[in-house]
């Protein structure tokens, strides 16, 4: 029986991942080796057979029915839970996109205090983007709602796919200088 090692070499010479030398030494090896020389000729007629199978596409239900037994087997608490949940950290994202506009549009209109011409502007803009958030955030619960409805099991997928947006988010910020002076210092 090949050992683990072998089996992964096998693997990457039947996907054809291997440099030429690699290949020649489990050429060598699966010549010694009777039981392994057996297991990878298996492998490459499972290989063969998989690669000349015929192609056919899933029916276009085939998802919407797999996803209908999920919600199925999902307790109703469950999905109550994971909704409540889910539409928590919606409201949360919302706010912190929404903090810094607002933040932005208060240093102005301090700024602008004495100028009662360029305050009515400020408060006109701040107005339209107020209006604008609001907007956006009924067409995102619009959305979710329509999906929940839709996909009962979505909020669970939403939570699970979330600290793999924040990490990927954090990871596009730009690094802090700050961070860069005191690493360099100690």
């Amino acid at each position: 029986m090949p050992d683990e090692r072998q089996q992964r070499l096998m693997q990457e010479a039947l996907d054809e991942q291997m440099t030429h030398e690699a290949l020649e030494m489990l050429h060598r090896q699966l010549d010694w080796d009777p039981d392994a020389a057996a297991q990878f000729n298996r492998l490459k007629r499972v290989d063969e057979m998989l690669r000349n199978a015929p192609y056919e596409r899933a029916p276009a239900r085939l998802a919407l029915g797999i996803m209908a037994r999920l919600a199925a087997t999902l307790r109703p608490e469950q999905v109550e839970q994971t909704t409540s949940l889910a539409l928590a950290m919606a409201l949360s994202l919302a706010i912190l996109i929404a903090l810094p506009v607002l933040a932005l549009a208060i240093s102005l209109m301090l700024s602008a205090v004495g100028n009662p011409a360029a305050l009515n502007m400020i408060l006109q803009q701040l107005a339209n983007v107020l209006a604008l958030i609001v907007a956006i955030l009924e067409k995102l619960v619009e959305g979710a709602q329509t999906i929940i409805s839709t996909y009962p099991q979505a909020p669970l997928l939403m939570i699970s796919v979330l600290p793999i947006l924040v990490f990927w988010l954090l990871k596009l910020l730009p690094p802090d200088p700050d961070d860069s002076e005191s690493g360099g210092a100690s």
